[in-house]
């Protein structure tokens, strides 16, 4: 590439952008149709919802999960909703669902904590704070000395203490320290409380934790239960002052197989039965779990009913399926992806709901729309956006709610909830995400439904409502509009990648990234497009067919075949063999052991490369079978600037290793584009 050329790709761009800023504004959703929505959807009813879900305590594969799931399945009947669909995955410690393993079950009806020495107090009982008690503790009774191991995560942690016979006292995730502490130490179990530099100002709340033992843990498995700051600081007094803290311990709940079970729930249209919309919410969480993510599922319903409402009211027609899901998260998603393959060629978009009804002021926090990443680049974002403008121009609020100012942005892809199944590089069906962040109240025993708006619950589920009824609604001519959209921001991202990259990184002439970059931002433009072409019918509209023809252009004129550096000639290709993003997590610790001492790495870079998480994603969803490793460097740095030397390559090897990928040949020597 040389700079001439790449100085007038860039003035081409630069100039139309400029005229795409001039157009006046133009909402793709019928002024009618969101009317409509709006005036129907109900964030009073939604609230209640939440209020109906949030009372059962459904940790996934559990009877309180079932519970919640025959509420939302009552509710769906009641609403006439007829075509709905349970599906169950077994659920046992052992099973594993492509790199995750399924948990154990849990039935639980009591627990309490109690200090005996020196002084005496109840610290917890589960019937008052469910998130005292860890996820998946076993049931029993236990009396037993204090002991402080810091962190408790690692064996360092615990040198020159004697933990065998004691309960344990840290402030690591529950399942790491019981696995180090109690299974590994013979601790009677442990006790988890905040680190200092979590949410300090609020020393009352108390921490979701779990234990998530593997099967074979079975029969070692004790308790954990989480303390408050407050709490564990009067301990921590007592322990420094040389005394003696006695603590007794008293569960009933057993571990046990079980079933993660997924609501499907449809709409049908009548003129594309093969394509459909997805809207998703986690269902699973603690009792009460009312933002995270009762309010995804509540909003859910009430979507529901609000689509069942329009089209009675012949206010609608549909052309394609709408399927609403309630799902355990992550766990349940991939088991439910891993028995529908055929998913990428159904569905055209995914909107998933988690954490979208929060009381902003109470929780510090404001909407998110998370975008999709760059290795699927989609008109779904620019729909959505297009949407949520409308929505903030119409001030809408519910008579129930608050009249808080909208406040939401837009950002580009975080991975955390069940978006990131679905824009996984092997499913490949566009996902965003609309859920509040941040929120202090997060995974605490201070997520209840005071802190619940009707106002937002409205907002947010008009906001995905009219996202998803323009999708099953939209005919031949309306992509050509959407397609405008998406094509005027990719100008301006190509535009700005372009430009960080030349003032930030010194390497960036030096392998030719030039050309490599201007390539990636035209491709993400294509295959944007393509997919729009398709979704049109095969009719595209006099616009789509103008812009396909100019990016496929712009393709030919910034890339010349043989600016490819020797580099990329010289490459291997690795390849995927698994589905769905890895499972790395104190929930799910096959990855990790079968890394076994390699893991190491992983967990130094977790702490020194920024978003090293999102990175692996991204590393993992270009790895496609067709570009080399060269060429997924380029497309990472592309995506999140400069990375460690290297970094991409050691990914890549450590999961060949373990049967993850696979790497093919070099073959790139005639290749014309990257």
């Amino acid at each position: 590439m040389k700079l001439q050329r790449s100085a007038v790709f860039v003035a081409i761009f630069f100039v139309a952008t400029i005229s795409a800023a001039q157009a006046p504004p133009r909402y793709l959703v019928n002024p009618e149709l969101f009317a409509a929505i709006a005036a129907e959807f109900s964030g009073a009813i939604a609230k209640e919802n939440v209020r109906g879900i949030s009372q059962f305590h459904r940790i996934q594969a559990s009877p309180g999960y079932t519970q919640a799931r025959e509420w939302v399945v009552g509710q769906l009947k009641e609403i006439g909703i007829t075509e709905v669909e349970v599906e169950s995955f077994l659920s046992d410690g052992q099973t594993r669902y492509q790199t995750y393993v399924s948990p154990l079950a849990w039935t639980v009806r009591e627990a309490e904590l109690w200090v005996e020495e020196p002084f005496r107090e109840r610290l917890c009982r589960f019937s008052e704070i469910p998130v005292c008690l860890s996820t998946l503790s076993n049931g029993g009774n236990w009396r037993g000395e204090l002991v402080h191991v810091g962190a408790g995560t690692r064996a360092a942690d615990y040198a020159g203490k004697d933990v065998r016979g004691k309960i344990v006292l840290a402030t690591g995730y529950a399942g790491v320290v019981h696995r180090e502490a109690v299974i590994q130490r013979g601790a009677l179990g442990v006790l988890i409380y905040p680190r200092a530099d979590d949410r300090a100002e609020f020393p009352d709340l108390v921490r979701y934790n779990g234990l998530w033992p593997k099967a074979e843990e079975r029969d070692r498995v004790t308790f954990g239960f989480q303390l408050s700051r407050r709490q564990a600081n009067r301990l921590l007094a007592a322990l420094e002052r040389g005394q003696r803290v006695l603590l007794r311990a008293q569960v009933e709940a057993k571990i046990h197989p079980g079933q993660l079970e997924i609501i499907s729930a449809f709409l049908r249209g009548t003129d594309l039965p093969a394509q459909e919309i997805i809207l998703v919410a986690h269902l699973d969480h603690y009792k009460f779990g009312a933002n995270d993510n009762a309010s995804g599922s509540a909003a859910l319903v009430e979507i529901a009913r609000t689509i069942k409402t329009l089209l009675e009211q012949k206010k609608i027609a549909l052309r394609r399926i709408i399927r609403l899901m309630w799902v355990p998260e992550h766990l349940g998603t991939i088991a439910w992806l891993d028995a529908h393959r055929d998913i990428g060629q159904q569905a055209i978009a995914v909107i998933n709901l988690d954490m979208v009804g929060e009381d902003i002021y109470k929780t510090n926090s404001r909407l998110r729309i998370t975008r999709t990443p760059d290795s699927l680049p989609s008109f779904l974002n620019d729909l959505v956006e297009n949407v949520a403008a409308q929505l903030a121009a119409a001030n809408l609020y519910d008579s129930a709610g608050s009249r808080n100012l909208f406040h939401y942005e837009v950002t580009p892809y975080d991975p955390g909830s069940d978006h990131d199944m679905f824009n996984d590089g092997m499913v490949g069906v566009p996902a965003i995400m609309l859920g509040h962040w941040p929120d202090w109240t997060h995974h605490t025993s201070e997520d209840t439904l005071d802190k619940v708006d009707p106002t937002m619950l409205k907002r947010t589920g008009v906001l995905a409502t009219a996202t998803a009824l323009w999708l099953a609604m939209a005919k031949p001519d309306d992509w050509g509009e959407l397609a405008d959209l998406f094509y005027k921001h990719q100008l301006e991202r190509f535009i700005y990648d372009f430009e960080q990259a030349e003032a930030e990184s010194p390497e960036f002439w030096k392998y030719g990234l030039t050309s490599l970059r201007a390539y990636q931002g035209i491709a993400r433009l294509l295959r944007g497009l393509a997919c729009l072409e398709e979704l049109s019918e095969s009719q595209p509209s006099d616009l789509l067919d103008e812009l396909l023809i100019r990016g496929e252009y712009y393709g030919e004129f910034v890339f010349d075949p043989a600016t490819v550096p020797e580099r990329v000639r010289q490459s291997p290709i690795p390849r995927r063999l698994y589905l769905g993003p890895l499972g790395d997590s104190s929930s799910s610790t096959w990855f990790r052991e079968q890394l076994g001492s390699a893991y190491a790495w992983w967990e130094e870079q977790q702490e020194e490369v920024p978003r090293f998480a999102v990175i692996v994603y991204e590393i993992l969803n270009f790895t496609d079978g067709e570009r080399t490793l060269a060429e997924i460097e380029d497309a990472v740095r592309t995506e999140f600037g400069e990375l460690p030397e290297g970094l991409v390559e050691h990914i890549l090897r450590d999961l060949g290793k373990i049967g993850l990928v696979e790497f093919l040949p070099a073959s790139k020597s005639e290749k014309g584009a990257p």
